[in-house]
């Protein structure tokens, strides 16, 4: 798994609409250079995408004010890492001069790269120790952009967040990455979501994000509570664990898009 980090200088004032859309494009398009078989099988791929993006900062209604000159940053979350080889050497050997975000040409000015080992960043985020003696334990999520997802065998947008949706969605993500620890069935982790792992408390509300060009996507946002029960089984242990990598895969549909970004707290409950 590797995490990189494009800083850009802008070259203009003014604001954009959510970046997560034209930041996946600029992304597809560096990959369309450097490796276009690859780009074809990202890009039309069907089934669970291997990556994530984290936008530009943005603040009120999902806008990114820019100040020509001034470096911005966002980020890509690549889980099957070796299939990106291509792309990797040739960012760090022959990096681009520039991305295209719309119709602005942002000056690259570096790109930076974060191995990750999926197996040690597992059992550092469930860190047995700490839950050694828990009956249960409480996660909190934040739903930071807005989230959809998704509705088996329709393409239409799912705006509740369900555990065995939100947990289930992860696992499918998380079996994507190059060397994981153990590959878990999701109907058998489904199953057992279903009967141990339940919502106490929920703040959210969906709310609509402009895209440009007369097109919007709605989803929710907020704050959710999950109760993970059982801690005994490996499924209660992975559990904690996926919701820590939630914060770097994001949750539900697109996910590559910067949708689905969160942040997470756990509150413990001893036996």
């Amino acid at each position: 798994m590797i995490t990189l980090r494009f800083h850009l200088t802008s070259p203009f004032s003014g604001t954009m609409g959510f970046t997560g859309v034209p930041l996946r494009a600029a992304f597809l398009n560096l990959l369309q250079q450097y490796d276009s078989q690859l780009s074809g099988q990202v890009h039309g791929k069907v089934g669970v995408r291997s990556y994530s993006l984290d936008p530009f900062p943005f603040s009120a209604g999902f806008r990114t004010d820019f100040d020509e000159g001034k470096e911005y940053e966002f980020g890509v979350n690549l889980f099957s890492s070796e299939k990106y080889n291509s792309l990797i050497r040739s960012l760090a050997m022959v990096p681009k001069e520039e991305v295209r975000i719309h119709h602005h040409y942002f000056p690259l000015k570096r790109v930076d790269f974060t191995t990750h080992q999926p197996s040690m960043l597992m059992d550092q985020w469930i860190e047995k120790d700490c839950l050694e003696g828990l009956r249960q334990i409480g996660i909190r999520m934040r739903f930071l952009t807005p989230t959809q997802l998704s509705q088996f065998g329709s393409d239409m947008a799912f705006l509740l967040p369900t555990p065995e949706k939100v947990f289930s969605g992860l696992l499918r993500v998380w079996n994507t990455a190059d060397r994981a620890s153990k590959v878990y069935h999701i109907s058998d982790y489904r199953k057992w979501v279903e009967r141990n792992i339940y919502i106490s408390n929920h703040r959210i509300r969906t709310i609509p994000v402009p895209l440009g060009r007369g097109r919007a996507v709605v989803g929710f946002v907020g704050s959710v509570d999950y109760v993970v029960q059982n801690l005994d089984s490996p499924f209660g242990h992975l559990s904690v664990g996926l919701s820590r990598f939630a914060e770097m895969s994001n949750v539900g549909k697109n996910r590559t898009a910067g949708l689905g970004k969160v942040s997470v707290l756990l509150e413990t409950e001893k036996g």
